[in-house]
C-alpha cells in the first residue's frame, strides 16, 4: 500500500505495519507505524505513523548504546503482547533533540514490539535507574548557533 509520510510517499507492505492497541502515551490515536530506515549503517530508525502522517518519531534500540538496559514485562503487557518468548520482543526508545542540542532517549517508556504479530505496546516503567531524557550524546555546536548567540550577547 502506498502511504504518504513527512518524507513523501512510501510503499510499504500491510503485513510489516506495527500495530499499538493502545497508541502512545499522550497520543493515543496513533495506532499504526511503520519502520523506516534513517540511513544505512545508522542506530536510528523512523516509526512512522500511518494514522497520522506528519507524525514520526526518531527511534532506536536502546540495548545499542546502553549494554545493561534491562526491565520485566507486567504479566498484563505480556498477554497483550502475546509474547512467548523475550527473543519474541524488540524494544524501541524514542530519542528527541533539546535546545541544548542534548540527544537523549525515552528508556523509562520503551515499545515493546512483538516481532512475531507486531503487536506493540509502549510502556511505562517505574525504575528509578532510567529517565525519560537519558543522555545519548551532545551535538556540538553549529558555527550559525555561535553567531546567532554572539549577536544576542551583542544587542
Amino acid at each position: 500500500m502506498n502511504v504518504v509520510t513527512r518524507f513523501g510517499e512510501i510503499e510499504i507492505e500491510e503485513k510489516s505495519c506495527i500495530h499499538l492497541k493502545d497508541g502512545l502515551v499522550g497520543i493515543p490515536q496513533a495506532k499504526r507505524f511503520c519502520l523506516l530506515s534513517h540511513r544505512e549503517d545508522s542506530p536510528f530508525l523512523w516509526l512512522q505513523c500511518l494514522d497520522e502522517p506528519a507524525l514520526s518519531l526518531a527511534v532506536i534500540n536502546p540495548m545499542d548504546f546502553f549494554n545493561d538496559y534491562e526491565f520485566d514485562l507486567q504479566d498484563a503487557d505480556v498477554e497483550a503482547l502475546e509474547l512467548t518468548s523475550a527473543e519474541d520482543a524488540v524494544v524501541l526508545t524514542t530519542v528527541t533533540v533539546d535546545e541544548e542540542r542534548r540527544v537523549t532517549t525515552n528508556l523509562l517508556g520503551p515499545i515493546v514490539v512483538n516481532r512475531r504479530t507486531l503487536a506493540a505496546k509502549q510502556v511505562v516503567l517505574s525504575s528509578e535507574n532510567y529517565s525519560p531524557r537519558h543522555l545519548l550524546f551532545q551535538l556540538k555546536r553549529q558555527p550559525e548557533d555561535a553567531a546567532k548567540e554572539a549577536g544576542s550577547r551583542a544587542a
